[in-house]
């Protein structure tokens, strides 16, 4: 299914900041230069090559490319772009991917992450408190 993104009239508020390819590098970095407290107001989760964070707006970091991600009332279990909307109602994305993703062998579990450039879904249900060791590992395994 091919989905187009307009910009929406009613913009989001963030709950969530994503990044892929060398803007989740750059979030990883900024994430890094937090102090503990900051960071410790965070959760996270990482792909191959994507990092998705989720928090407070006033808590979420900013770099070069990310995206933000707000929570639409028509579907809930997605994390979508706050800026734009897609060309079908969100209520009914949201009901295909809940379909696609309950027969996948891994059973992605929602909630998920919508990010439109490049297309890609991402799970954020194992998001977990952000630790600096973990973010280290997931640099130099994702140069």
């Amino acid at each position: 299914m091919r989905i187009t993104f307009s910009p929406r009239a009613d913009v989001l508020d963030p709950v969530a900041v994503a990044g892929f390819g060398r803007a989740a590098r750059a979030l990883a970095n900024r994430l890094l230069r937090l102090t503990d407290e900051r960071l410790r107001e965070l959760r996270g989760a990482a792909g191959d090559d994507v990092l998705v964070v989720l928090g407070e707006t006033g808590s979420l970091p900013w770099a070069d490319g990310v995206a933000y991600l707000g929570r639409d009332p028509d579907a809930p279990r997605l994390l979508v772009p706050t800026t734009v909307r897609p060309d079908i109602g969100l209520d009914v994305l949201e009901r295909v991917i809940a379909r696609r993703a309950a027969v996948l062998p891994s059973r992605l579990p929602s909630p998920w992450a919508v990010l439109v450039s490049p297309p890609q879904l991402f799970s954020v249900a194992h998001a977990a408190a952000i630790e600096r060791d973990r973010l280290h590992a997931w640099l130099e395994a994702h140069p």
